[in-house]
């Protein structure tokens, strides 16, 4: 099992420590926020809590990455940041929730190659640095807990994505009717879009299971 995660490991969604990535999932998103209050939290996930530090330190730093480009900032993308980053923090403790009922877990050592070979770790000849590590984590005002937590949680993210996605299976007859809608579509792409489609349906139910309070109202 792990050759094959390590081999075809997909990344639909999961939040990057220096970004985002907007939601991959069909229906994720506009049912998110209604009435809000703001709390110590961003949001209450079957009863966790989301810490607003972790949110603030990955919109915060965002901000900056995009000011460091000459980006111009409107209010519109200021918030669309804030949806973004919130909503793929919710989609990411479904998942690490999820991961719990099917036994999915990262060790210690998975943890420390993951850190050891992220790139913004990394000095001049490819290795790792610690001051590199402390030095991000300060600028981000996080934790180095608070940081491997997150990282922890994508980790068996990954995991659980290609777990679901890997039961994923395509007929000939659904392959035939594939082929006649997307004519110049090659069949990985097309292995691929089925995937998508049951990690969809997978979330989708998963999602309508899932006692989801949002605490922050407009903070920032």
């Amino acid at each position: 099992m792990m050759t094959f995660l390590i081999k075809h490991k997909v990344k639909i969604f999961l939040i990057t420590i220096l970004g985002f990535l907007a939601g991959s999932f069909v229906g994720f998103g506009s049912y998110l926020f209604g009435e809000k209050t703001y709390y110590d939290t961003v949001a209450v996930v079957n009863g966790y809590k989301i810490p607003y530090k972790t949110y603030y330190a990955l919109y915060n730093n965002t901000l900056n990455m995009m000011r460091q480009t000459n980006k111009d900032l409107s209010d519109d993308m200021s918030k669309k940041v804030q949806n973004d980053i919130l909503r793929n923090l919710v989609q990411d403790e479904i998942i690490w929730q999820q991961t719990k009922y099917y036994g999915i877990s990262v060790s210690d050592e998975e943890l420390a190659l993951d850190i050891q070979n992220y790139p913004y770790f990394l000095n001049e000849k490819g290795q790792f640095d610690s001051r590199y590590y402390f030095t991000f984590l300060n600028n981000m005002r996080l934790s180095p807990k608070d940081f491997e937590s997150l990282r922890r949680k994508q980790l068996a993210s990954n995991k659980l994505q290609v777990f679901i996605a890997s039961a994923s299976k395509i007929t000939d007859s659904e392959f035939e009717e594939l082929h006649k809608l997307y004519p110049n579509v090659d069949d990985n792409t097309l292995i691929q879009m089925k995937m998508n489609e049951v990690l969809n349906d997978w979330f989708e139910n998963i999602r309508q299971k899932t006692a989801l309070k949002i605490t922050m109202e407009g903070k920032e």
